[in-house]
Order: C-alpha cells, then sequence, then structure tokens
C-alpha cells in the first residue's frame, strides 16, 4: 500500500494534490475515471493509482445550509484507509453487532461495479448494532484510520462544504456490509447507482477544496 504518511505531509503538499486534479480538469481531462456522486452523498474523485491496488481519492460534500447533517448508513469497507479532514466538519461513529441491547438493523452485503458508480446490494440478515467510538477530526489535523472490518458511520455537517483526501489500501475483499433500519426500503431490484457530474460542477467542487487548503 502507498505510504499512509502521504495523509500526514503538509498543507502545501495536499493543497499540491488538489491543485494538480484541478488543472487536468481545467485541461479538459479527469484523472483517473469520471468523478461521481456516490450513493452515500459525496463527490468521488480518484486522484492516483498504485501499483499493488490501492488509490488515492477526493471526496467532497456540497454544503446545504438549514439542513440536519448527513449520516451515512453504517458499513465497513472492502480495504482499510487513511483519511484527512481537508476542509468543513465532519466525524465518525464506529459501531459493533450484538446479540442483544442494541438498535435493530437489517444488514446487506454491497458489492459495486465500474468503479463504484453502480453496486449490487442483497439482503443477508437482521442484527443489532452499539455504538462504540466517536472520533472527532479537525480540519487538517492528524489522519483517521480503520481496517476493512470496521463498521461506521460519517457525520458531515452540511453548512459549508466538507472534503477529505482518502488513501485507501488494496481490495481485502469482493462484498462490504451496509446496514438499513429496519422497514427502510432496499434499492429497487437490488441495484444502487451513483450520479454522473459534469465538467462544470466538478470544477466548482475542487476549486472549493482548493480554497480549503490554499
Amino acid at each position: 500500500m502507498a505510504d499512509p504518511l502521504l495523509l500526514a505531509t503538509s498543507r502545501d503538499d495536499l493543497a499540491g494534490v488538489v491543485d494538480r486534479l484541478l488543472a487536468t480538469v481545467r485541461g479538459g481531462n479527469w484523472p483517473h475515471g469520471a468523478p461521481y456522486r456516490h450513493v452515500n452523498g459525496f463527490t468521488k474523485i480518484v486522484a492516483a493509482l498504485y501499483g499493488d491496488g490501492s488509490r488515492l481519492t477526493l471526496h467532497y460534500w456540497p454544503a446545504a445550509p438549514g439542513e440536519a447533517p448527513d449520516v451515512s448508513r453504517p458499513h465497513d469497507h472492502r480495504f482499510a484507509f487513511t483519511s484527512v479532514l481537508l476542509g468543513g466538519r465532519q466525524h465518525f461513529v464506529e459501531l459493533e453487532e450484538r446479540t442483544a441491547g442494541g438498535e435493530a438493523w437489517t444488514r446487506f452485503t454491497y458489492r459495486p461495479y465500474l468503479g463504484g458508480r453502480v453496486a449490487l446490494v442483497a439482503r443477508t440478515g437482521d442484527t443489532l448494532l452499539v455504538p462504540v467510538r466517536t472520533v472527532a477530526r479537525r480540519p487538517l489535523a492528524g489522519t483517521y484510520a480503520t481496517t476493512s472490518t470496521i463498521v461506521h458511520q460519517a457525520v458531515t455537517e452540511r453548512d459549508a462544504p466538507c472534503a477529505t483526501l482518502v488513501l485507501r489500501g488494496p481490495r481485502e475483499k469482493t462484498r462490504s456490509q451496509v446496514y438499513y433500519r429496519p422497514g427502510e426500503p432496499p434499492p429497487h431490484g437490488g441495484l444502487q447507482f451513483g450520479r454522473r457530474l459534469d465538467r462544470a460542477e466538478v470544477l466548482r467542487q475542487l476549486a472549493d477544496v482548493a480554497a480549503m487548503v490554499g
């Protein structure tokens, strides 16, 4: 895996990553495939690919003043990752499955295709989840690291844009877990789709991120 210390470098180095992405898109190209709006509400842009299958990605949540925080469904990942908060306000809540004493959830497997733009979601059973740790974050101050098996929720405030730079390791499994509240309908036909973004929207978002770290 690429060195996680990459994300603990200087503000200037992190700004350089964003500036290179911005220059690439302004030049009429996508860095590594077209950016898209992930089903969890953020824009995903691949900034770098490494020979072992790890990759560096930029995640961006647009501002929505007056709206409640964006809270992702509990989920784990197919890989370990380390991330740095570039700007905005976000924290993580880590959870564990229990047989008693937790909140009821329905577990699904999540298997993405086409670089994550399409995912197959299939129910596997009911369980209970208990929060075990809350991880606060500050922009450009330290990193958050997690394994492929830790279940967590990202809680993102919407009063201002939020962005993270994520270094994900090689894929360790083909499916991850995602949890829905009981009675919450899964995607129609078991398929979940991200949304393509036009170049002008991506440029606006990258300009926001550049202002955070510039």
